[in-house]
C-alpha cells in the first residue's frame, strides 16, 4: 500500500516528554530559589506520572475524559506544583515556579533517539504531519525545531477533539484533502494513536519500545521498537 502522508504522534514518539518534563522541574525549582536536586526532580516526575493516571488522562477512550481533557491538563499542572510546594517548600515563589515549569515545558523539545535522521529521510519520500493531544501553544513551542519537517501540525486543543475520537482523524484528512487509506499513523499509544487509527480506517505502525503484547482487537501494519526501523519498512 502506498501512502501520501505519514502522520506521527508527538510525545514519546518523535519528542521525549520525560526529558522535557524533568528539565521543566529543574527550571521550576530554580525559579523558587532552590537547587534542583536530582532526587527532587525524580520524585516530582514520578508524582506527575501517577497524577496523570489518577486524573484518568490515560483513559482517552472514555468520551467523558476526552470532553474534559484540556481542562484536566491544566488541573494536572496545578496538582504537580502543589505537590512540589508541599514536599519542598516553594513558598512565596510558587507562582514563579509554576510559570517557569509551563514556560520551560514549551521550549523546543528533546527529539527521541533517531528522530531527526528518520524524519529527514522520510520527508524525501512522503509528506509528514503531526497529530497530538495537548495544548496548542505548548506543543507549538515543543515542536519548533522539528516543525520545518512537517507539512501540518494537528493539535487537539485547536481542533476541539481528542484522539482517538474518529472526528480527530476525519478533521485531519479533510484538512489535508486526502482519505484515510492514503495516510499511515505512527505512534506509541495504543489508546489514542492505534485505537484512533483503527476506528478511522487508517493503517498504523505501533512504536512499542517496551516489547509489550499487542492486545486482541487492535490492528497494526507493523510493530517497531525504535523510530529508525521505519526506514526499513517505508
Amino acid at each position: 500500500m502506498g501512502y501520501d502522508y505519514l502522520i506521527f504522534d508527538a510525545d514519546h514518539t518523535v519528542i521525549d516528554f520525560d526529558a522535557d518534563e524533568r528539565r521543566a522541574f529543574r527550571a521550576a525549582f530554580a525559579a523558587a530559589g532552590l537547587a534542583p536536586d536530582p532526587d527532587m526532580v525524580e520524585d516530582c516526575w514520578a508524582f506527575s506520572a501517577r497524577n496523570w493516571a489518577e486524573l484518568g488522562l490515560n483513559d482517552v477512550h472514555l468520551p467523558e475524559l476526552r470532553a474534559r481533557y484540556h481542562e484536566l491538563y491544566h488541573t494536572h499542572v496545578r496538582d504537580i506544583m502543589r505537590y512540589a510546594d508541599t514536599m519542598y517548600g516553594l513558598g512565596a515563589r510558587k507562582g514563579a515556579a509554576e510559570r517557569a515549569f509551563s514556560e520551560t515545558l514549551a521550549h523546543a523539545a528533546h527529539p527521541v533517539a533517531g528522530a531527526v535522521e528518520t524524519l529527514n529521510a522520510l520527508s524525501r519520500k512522503y509528506r509528514l504531519c503531526i497529530a497530538t493531544n495537548g495544548l496548542a501553544a505548548m506543543q507549538a513551542g515543543r515542536l519548533s525545531e522539528l516543525a520545518p519537517l512537517f507539512e501540518r501540525v494537528f493539535v487537539s486543543e485547536e481542533m476541539g477533539v481528542v484522539k482517538p475520537d474518529p472526528a480527530f482523524f476525519r478533521h485531519m484528512t479533510s484538512a489535508l484533502n486526502t482519505t484515510a487509506d492514503r495516510c499511515l499513523m505512527i505512534g506509541d499509544s495504543l489508546a489514542s494513536d492505534i485505537a484512533g487509527a483503527n476506528a478511522a480506517g487508517m493503517d498504523c505502525i505501533w512504536l512499542n519500545r517496551r516489547g509489550a503484547a499487542l492486545p486482541e482487537g487492535l490492528r497494526v501494519r507493523a510493530v517497531v521498537t525504535e523510530l529508525v526501523q521505519l526506514l526499513e519498512i517505508l
